[in-house]
């Protein structure tokens, strides 16, 4: 949000102002109660999964879109910050993901945990959802500002 805030030349003062949206608080909420009560995997698999944003392979698992579309990155839709924001994250999650998913496939079987890892992975997504619409929103507001 900072950098997102700065790149539309607010001060920074303000944007570190600025109450959290929300659904931004309830995400965060989310998975600090996942990382703080729940299993380690199905902690490492609501942090390491949402990295399959980026994965570029989904399609070959059957995905019929990605999450994120890269042409961003490549176009002048956005601004030069906000394009070197997404392609720093970009560049790690994709290969993040499968490693840290494989991991955690490995152990859910061995702590026969499976199906928690499952729903705490679909909690995570849930969540992301919310706090990617909230950023949506605050970029909103901090452009009308």
């Amino acid at each position: 949000m900072l950098r997102m805030g700065e790149s539309l030349g607010l001060d920074r003062t303000k944007i570190l102002a600025t109450p959290a949206l929300t659904d931004t608080v309830e995400a965060i909420q989310v998975w600090d109660n996942i990382c703080q009560q729940d299993h380690w995997v199905e902690a490492m698999v609501a942090m390491h999964g949402l990295e399959l944003i980026a994965n570029r392979n989904l399609r070959k698992e059957g995905a019929r879109m990605h999450y994120f579309d890269p042409t961003i990155l490549e176009t002048r839709e956005v601004t030069d910050a906000t394009r070197a924001f997404l392609r720093e994250g970009y560049e790690a999650d994709v290969g993040h993901s499968e490693e840290a998913l494989d991991l955690a496939a490995k152990y859910a079987d061995r702590f026969s945990i499976v199906e928690h890892v499952q729903a705490t992975f679909m909690r995570s997504i849930d969540a992301f959802d919310r706090y990617l619409m909230a950023r949506l929103e605050r970029g909103r507001q901090f452009e009308s500002a």
